[in-house]
This record gives structure tokens, sequence and C-alpha cells, in this order.
């Protein structure tokens, strides 16, 4: 065969086969991933999903290929009933949930969620954001059970402490703060130094100097309407007493249960516990009427409005006291660490953190954009939102500076404590929930009402063991 036409005919073969191949490789499918994160209806997931769009790019430079995020938004009232209605029929329709801290014990017992322990150990990034994160909140948010080597979870919404907040324009008047110590013997408070040495004892002297009726004087000016010392969310929705009245109970030294034998008589009956139940309940006479149906809609409106001294909320919740739309307050607020009690203080966690759903097809992928979220986009974020539960972030000038309630939230993490992350965890949380609610309401006195929640609880533990 001529030479010539044999190289031409190789040359001929070559861009045939290369032209086939690339027309084959036009022809397939793109590989193109969509994971879904199920998370409560609130701004700090509105702030994650804006941010989320990073996170397409991202994954192209580590995979390959593009992932893109879509968030399925719930109202948290029927949040939970979500989370289990699609973990329980093991649907794929999401990928990451964020979970509150409670339901890991339900979730990883029920099979629900992945263990996360290898990843995270054999991760190096992963492995530094863990030891940068505060040990509480590595024990609360990310292990099953609490405290143990096992990692199931990853700080998500870290809203991780309830803080103080007050009406500085009317702790730092020169009168009222005469008038408050001629009658009680001590300044009121006016910086955070001076709230970390308050006890709870006297912010319910706090709350009775200011509240007042509709004519009496308040800074200068004449009340049109009835003014409150404090307003608490002490309703019985979901936890919303717990969060707040926790703080109260192991301040004084009280505890839920014995944790080895799970036994909650003489802990949460203790004297500590029904005392600190009566001081809560002592408390709510500087409240507006009805304590016992405030949710956090009302607390904040009544805050906001300018219709009560102090309040006790998420950081989470901070932006609607601050904002000049909402509130009347706004350039009037002062944060504060909540008290302690004869030296203890503790207050209660909150906080989601993120899990991945046994029954997601994007595993993998779910795992990548969790390590770019708290290694990566985590910062950014936590200045967004003015929480974080990584040490380095928390204690960076950036992050103290980034919102008005940022200090105040650094000083109190050290002190989030979490109840109960146990498969049982919804039928204990329901009857203290009961009970305590019915005491603010005046339906029953602390003793009575502590002593039936432990028998009540040590029955839902017996019925678990069998």
């Amino acid at each position: 065969m001529n030479r010539n036409l044999l190289i031409a005919i190789v040359v001929l073969a070559i861009v045939v086969i290369g032209g086939v191949a690339y027309y084959l490789s036009t022809q397939q499918p793109r590989k193109e991933v969509t994971i879904v994160v199920l998370s409560p209806e609130w701004e700090p997931g509105k702030i994650l999903e804006q941010l989320s769009a990073n996170f397409t790019s991202y994954a192209q430079e580590k995979l390959g290929y593009p992932v893109k995020v879509v968030f399925d938004f719930t109202p948290w009232g029927t949040y939970y009933q979500r989370v289990t209605s699609i973990v329980t029929a093991r649907s794929s329709e999401a990928d990451i949930i964020f979970s509150d801290s409670q339901w890991l014990g339900e979730l990883f017992e029920g099979g629900h969620i992945i263990d996360l322990t290898d990843w995270i150990n054999n991760d190096p990034d992963m492995k530094a954001a863990t030891q940068d994160t505060y040990e509480n909140l590595v024990k609360f948010y990310m292990t099953y059970p609490q405290g143990s080597n096992r990692y199931v979870g990853v700080p998500g919404y870290a809203d991780a402490v309830m803080l103080l907040y007050y009406r500085k324009d009317l702790f730092n008047d020169p009168v009222e703060r005469a008038n408050f110590k001629a009658k009680y013997g001590y300044d009121l408070p006016s910086t955070l130094e001076d709230f970390k040495r308050l006890d709870w004892l006297q912010l319910k002297d706090i709350a009775e100097f200011f509240t007042r009726r509709a004519g009496e004087t308040l800074a200068g000016q004449t009340l049109t309407e009835d003014f409150y010392g404090i307003t608490l969310v002490l309703s019985r929705d979901y936890d919303y007493i717990s969060c707040s009245f926790l703080s109260m109970f192991w301040s004084w030294g009280a505890e839920l249960w014995n944790p080895s034998t799970m036994d909650p008589r003489s802990y949460i009956n203790s004297t500590q516990g029904v005392e600190a139940l009566q001081f809560l309940h002592n408390l709510t006479r500087y409240m507006p009427p009805s304590p016992a149906t405030y949710d956090y809609d009302k607390v904040i409106t009544t805050f906001a409005q300018g219709k009560a001294a102090m309040t006790v909320l998420w950081p989470s919740m901070a932006p609607a006291l601050f904002d000049p739309a909402t509130s009347r307050v706004s350039d009037k607020i002062g944060v504060a660490i909540l008290p302690q009690h004869n030296g203890v203080r503790y207050i209660t966690l909150g906080g989601q953190p993120l899990v991945i759903s046994s029954y997601s097809n994007h595993k993998e992928e779910a795992k990548l954009f969790i390590k770019w979220f708290y290694t990566v986009a985590y910062k950014d974020y936590s200045l967004r939102v003015g929480f974080t539960a990584r040490k380095s972030i928390a204690q960076s000038s950036d992050f103290v500076n980034s919102k008005p309630w940022a200090r105040a939230f650094v000083e109190s993490l050290p002190y989030a404590k979490d109840f109960w992350n146990i498969p049982f965890y919804g039928r204990m949380l329901e009857i203290q929930q009961k009970y305590w609610n019915m005491v603010v309401a005046g339906q029953i006195d602390p003793k009575t009402a502590m002593d039936k929640i432990a028998e009540e609880q040590w029955g839902v533990v017996q019925q678990f063991k069998k």
C-alpha cells in the first residue's frame, strides 16, 4: 500500500474516532446533584440559604460536578412533626436536617441519621474545626450519647444561650438609679461586668422596682399604661417554659435526674428544684397578665413596644429588638449574661446541629456541604447572625463587634447546658412542660408540681427500660 495513503487512512481514523468519542461524551447526561436541607423557618436559615449559593462552585472544584442546595423551610410550630414524618417514612426527600440537640438520641437510635465519627476524625479540616469548637457544644451538638466519642452531628445554628436584654436608658437614668439604691441598698447594674455579678434574687428586685402602673412616673415620664419589670417565655408550647426555667433550676443546684439510673425522683423534685420553681412563680408577679400564655411572639412584641424593662431571649431573636422598623426601643437596649445564684451559673442550651439522613441518596455531597459550611463559610455566617460555636471566631474582634449582643453571647457560652437527648425525650419534656406551666398559671403549687413530674417521668423511664 502506498505509504502516503496509509498515513492518510490512519489520520482519518484518528479524526473519526476522536469525533465519535466527543459526540458520545456530549450525549451522556452531565452529572448534576441537588441536595435538600430541611430547616426551621427563621432568619438564620434564610441567611444560610443565601450563602449556600456559593457551595455549587465549591462542589464543582472538589467533586468535578456542581451540587445545588435547596432549603426546605417549615415553621417552628410544626417542624418537629415534619422531621419525624420524613424519617419515619424513610423518605429520601431530605439529605441534611437541622435537628434540635435533644433529638439526637431519638434520630440516631431510630437509625434515621448516620454516624459521622470516622469522617470527622479522618478529615483534617473537620477534625481541626471540631478541636476549635467549645467543649460543651461538642458534647451537646455533636455526640451521642452526650460526651461520648461518637459524632452524629456538627454545629449548625449555634444559637446556644439565652441572653438578658434590658432598657439601658432606664438602668442609667440618674433618678431611677438613686431611687433603686435607696430602696434596695445596692446599685443597678450598668456594665456587662456588673451583670456578671448579678444574682437571680437581685434580678427579681430589679423587676419589682421597674413594675409601674399607669399614672406613675418612669424616668421622668408619666405612664399612660402599665409597665412591667420583666417578660419571659413561659407558655406550654414545645420546650418554651423549660428553656426559660432551666437556667434558674440548674443555677439553684438542682438536676433533672440521676444520669446513671435515669431516675428523676429526689433530683427534679429536690429542695433546690422546688425553691427554683417557687422563685420563678414569684418573678411572674412583675410580668404582664397571664404569663403562662407568653410565647416568643408575645415576649418580643411586649419588649419591642417599650412595655417592659427586661426580657430573656435567644440571640437569633435579637434582630427584631434592634430593628427600628419593628422596635420602639431599638436604640435603648443593652445586652447581658443571665444571672448566677450563690455563685452558680448555668444557661439553657439552644441551637440545632446538622445531621445527615440515613435515607439520603447523596450522603457524600451532604458531607461536603457540611464541611464547606463549618470550615469555609462559617466565619461569614457567624458574623452575619451574631452567634457561633467556634472559639477562634468567638474570640475575634470581628465577631465581638459584629452585633450588639455578640460580646454577651461569648461571655455566656461556657455556661451552656443541655437537657436530655434520649429517644424518649419528647415524653419527658411534655410532662414537665405541663406542670411547670400550671405553676405559672397558678393552678398548682411548686412542690406538688415537682413531685408529679418526678413520678410521671420515672414511669416513662421504666417503660423505656422494659
